[in-house]
């Protein structure tokens, strides 16, 4: 008898053109045919107990009928580019709350573009005290207006421009959740191997120390019931869906109870699970404990071959944002490892935000800074810009169309190999003559300015400001105009160097010039 990983299933997708892993356990050491639409494909010995092979390369194709021996029929399944969608709550953001959700739900059904999402549980046995029971996890979906809802929005317009663009099966294997480190994605193997990055681990049993262990699971209990109730639901829903103050919340959250004739306790409505002090601890049941979800829900799906990673997160990381460059590189690494494989990883710098409830966005200068160094020291790694993405009031814009599209636009220069450009513009060089500044840009076909002004760019002689009096665009350059000559040998240009900005430069493809810092003449490294 051979039981497979609950991701192999009728309907699903595997990677084109690679052998493509299988896994899972057998009663008996034995040996089994694979068939493909009734066509012997291959031999593979099985041992007893657990078990794993790799399938022949297949051309792209759709609804094939795969058969592994006597026990194991898969059928509908399709052969294309699968691509693994991981981080925290912007790349978890439902389609059903972007800006788009009509429209997107009115489209056509395409049967191969798929889905599967991981189960969200965060230890072990979670699943058995049945507190969740979303029948949308573990199993793949196509894209149809019932289903389009629950999707990843990022990774949905990044797989339907795929889609539009190579006409083959694309599938997305969706593995985030809100609210995350990124070290809570990475095993402690690798935390443990870096000291800086042990802190996450330091902070953590540091507060285990005092945790009082019965009441820590009394209140996780009550937590994790209440966010799944109906009531929770709906005020997830009305956070989701608007940009709001927490005093609008708790307004709703009124009406939500009064409507439903229930109390308020301490602001908030008796078993919604939206207590404060629910919120205030880490323990062993929480998702955001270090090498937690990589645990209870990474390794679920680590080694599903897939074609690379699209990954949007590093909000959750501001308590340490002056070592996010380490702690994104031991995540690429942990990915790499696990697929025993050199993926491209796609991923967005965080979006112009400034404060929302509890959240604000002082630290994300550093933060985007870390991501820039990130991409140019890890390789194959490629970042896309959300300068034009933010909204300065809620860290989850509603828009999320030019992200998926910009992953796909980067997938499709550097994964693809494409003559497009899927880089935004990057400041490389300033050069200073007299009155005028000159800014050389990478990745600036085309490079313009959408609106009258050229904004966030700020112009230093040590620490004085200088006063910009205009600016010209010509080919890669950027040429700003000073009212005064400067003097000054120490000259920085410092752009996008804020929370929260609106630029006004692009390039051919509409895709914004990243933040930047540069300095005349250059900061030694």
């Amino acid at each position: 008898m051979i039981k497979l990983a609950k991701i192999f299933q009728d309907g699903m997708t595997f990677q084109r053109n690679k052998p493509c892993k299988v896994w899972g356990t057998s009663s008996e050491e034995k040996t089994v045919t694979i068939y493909m639409n009734e066509k012997e494909v291959a031999e593979r010995e099985l041992p007893q107990g657990d078990f794993a092979f790799f399938l022949p390369p297949q051309e792209a194709a759709q609804n094939v009928t795969v058969r592994i021996g006597n026990d194991v029929v898969f059928r509908n399944v399709d052969f294309g580019e699968v691509w693994f969608a991981g981080g925290q709550s912007n790349m978890e953001f439902p389609m059903k709350y972007d800006s788009q959700f009509e429209e997107m739900k009115s489209s056509r059904p395409d049967e191969h573009l798929r889905y599967y999402e991981v189960a969200k549980y965060s230890f072990e046995g979670e699943e058995e005290e049945g507190l969740k029971s979303n029948q949308d996890w573990n199993c793949w979906r196509c894209l149809t207006p019932e289903t389009i809802g629950s999707f990843s929005a990022v990774a949905a317009y990044f797989a339907m421009e795929l889609r539009k663009h190579y006409n083959i099966p694309v599938a997305i294997v969706s593995c985030n959740w809100g609210g995350t480190s990124a070290s809570a994605w990475i095993s402690r193997e690798m935390l443990e191997a870096d000291e800086e990055l042990a802190v996450y681990l330091r902070e953590y049993e540091e507060n285990l120390a005092h945790l009082d262990m019965e009441t820590y699971c009394r209140i996780n209990y009550a937590k994790r019931k209440g966010m799944g109730s109906p009531f929770a639901q709906m005020i997830n829903d009305f956070m989701m869906k608007n940009t709001v103050t927490m005093e609008q919340v708790m307004q709703h959250v009124g009406k939500l109870a009064a409507g439903a004739g229930m109390e308020m306790q301490g602001g908030t409505a008796e078993n919604s699970g939206m207590s404060q002090e629910s919120f205030m601890v880490t323990g062993p049941h929480d998702e955001n404990r270090p090498c937690g979800l990589y645990e209870s829900m990474l390794s679920k799906a680590a080694g599903f071959t897939i074609r690379g990673v699209i990954w949007y997160q590093g909000e959750s990381d501001d308590t340490h944002p002056e070592i996010y460059e380490k702690l994104f590189t031991r995540l690429v690494e942990q990915l790499r490892k696990d697929w025993a494989e050199e993926l491209p990883v796609i991923y967005a710098q965080l979006a112009p935000f400034e404060r929302w409830m509890q959240c604000r966005g002082d630290k994300f200068p550093e933060l985007r800074k870390q991501q820039f160094n990130a991409w140019e020291h890890i390789d194959n790694v490629h970042m896309i810009s959300t300068s034009d993405c933010g909204n300065r009031f809620d860290i989850h814009p509603k828009n999320k169309q030019p992200i998926g599209i910009r992953m796909a636009l980067s997938a499709r220069q550097h994964v693809y190999e494409e003559a497009v450009q899927g880089d935004a513009p990057v400041a490389v060089e300033m050069k200073v003559q007299d009155k005028q500044i000159c800014i050389r840009f990478d990745n600036a076909v085309s490079l313009h300015l959408e609106g009258q002004e050229l904004q966030e760019l700020e112009i230093y002689t040590g620490e004085e400001k200088c006063e910009i009096t205009g600016w010209s665009v010509n080919g890669d350059i950027v040429t700003v105009f000073i009212k005064e000559a400067i003097m000054s040998n120490e000259i920085t240009a410092v752009f996008a160097q804020t929370p929260y900005y609106q630029v006004s430069l692009f390039n051919e493809n509409g895709l914004p010039a990243f933040p930047f810092i540069l300095q005349n003449p250059p900061a030694s490294e």
